[in-house]
């Protein structure tokens, strides 16, 4: 196995994909020409090419809600534009000053949704916030800001790593990453597209937020996998998985793909179990809720192997595969992460 091969990745979760996600596609598509957001990428004519439709399918498999299914492929849209223009390859991408006024300005865009500016951007964002307030509560809608204000944060991050030459250890990058791809962001995301609410008194049951943070890091893990290709191609961006991996241990990237591969597997592992153990300790709403994540965790995958955002000319860059085809076992987790794997988070509301 070698980093130029399409990965084989292990994932248990059956796939799924809405009836008509071509028609949400079709939709943001409309979206974002009417606020011109190709204007502000450094390179026009790539966002159309990413089928954030077919990504909000593949993770709103069952919803019965049309606007809140718009609003999360529209969403998804803005994550990706707002990546392509100012992180990663994007202007600000080495320059952790300019993030940190970009940032500030769009943190509070999420938190009100009025702006002045003129930046396709943000009058996008604050259409994306307005748009909100007539589909969440309130505690609903504290979630998405505040997981999203975090999303911003972690970008001041990144581009203080680039700027300094610096690579994150393991242990920081395996935090960073529940948070730095906007994937908590799509989680907080899941019940307000399809009109349901998981219960406050649940979803910070120490169980539960375990859940919602191995979701978001495996989406990270295997994006992180998926892109190697494309971000070694286009950019000389170490803010990755493997790069990560191959810095701390002073190994050569096939070698740490491997361990990345053995880690996700891990998490893999621990998340359908401890899912699987608290199904029948939680609400209705909260369950759907798993099933949300568990969605995202193998569409994602799905996506990844069918976009022009990850895929060679020739090839997909990953796979999946439901049966494992080695079991190559982590040694011991990040300390950041090492609490998932804690004894007693098997706790229902009423004994947590």
């Amino acid at each position: 196995m070698t980093v130029n091969d399409t990965t084989v990745l292990w994932c248990p979760i059956p796939a799924g994909i809405h009836p008509h996600w071509q028609q949400w596609e079709r939709n943001t598509i409309t979206w974002l020409e009417s606020f011109e957001l190709d204007d502000e990428q450094r390179e026009t004519g790539r966002l159309g090419a990413i089928i954030a439709g077919e990504l909000a399918g593949r993770t709103l498999p069952d919803v019965a809600d049309p606007p809140g299914a718009q609003f999360s492929t529209d969403s998804l849209m803005w994550l990706f534009a707002f990546d392509d223009a100012y992180c990663d390859e994007g202007r600000y991408s080495h320059d952790p000053a300019s993030m940190a006024i970009l940032v500030a300005e769009m943190g509070r865009i999420v938190e009100t949704g009025d702006t002045t500016s003129s930046s396709p951007l943000a009058r996008a964002l604050a259409d994306l916030r307005r748009r909100l307030d007539l589909l969440a509560n309130s505690a609903q809608a504290a979630r998405w800001t505040r997981t999203m204000k975090d999303y911003l944060g972690y970008q001041v991050w990144e581009a203080a790593h680039r700027s300094t030459g610096t690579t994150p250890t393991l242990d920081q990058y395996a935090v960073a990453r529940i948070r730095n791809g906007s994937m908590e962001v799509c989680a907080m995301t899941l019940d307000i597209a399809a009109g349901y609410e998981v219960p406050a008194a649940e979803i910070d049951l120490p169980a539960v937020r375990a859940l919602t943070e191995m979701a978001c890091a495996l989406v990270g893990y295997d994006n992180d996998i998926a892109s190697y290709y494309k971000e070694h191609e286009r950019s000389d961006d170490k803010i990755n998985f493997i790069d990560v991996i191959a810095n701390q241990y002073g190994v050569i990237a096939e070698e740490a793909l491997r361990t990345a591969i053995a880690l996700r597997d891990a998490v893999l592992d621990r998340y359908v179990d401890l899912r699987d153990a608290m199904e029948p300790l939680v609400s209705p709403g909260t369950r759907r809720y798993f099933d949300g994540l568990s969605a995202w965790i193998r569409g994602n995958l799905d996506w990844s192997a069918n976009t022009a955002r990850y895929r060679r000319p020739d090839r997909p860059t990953v796979a999946v595969s439901e049966e494992r085809e080695c079991d190559v076992r982590m040694q011991t987790p990040p300390v950041g992460i090492a609490w998932w794997w804690a004894e007693g988070l098997t706790a229902g509301p009423a004994t947590a």
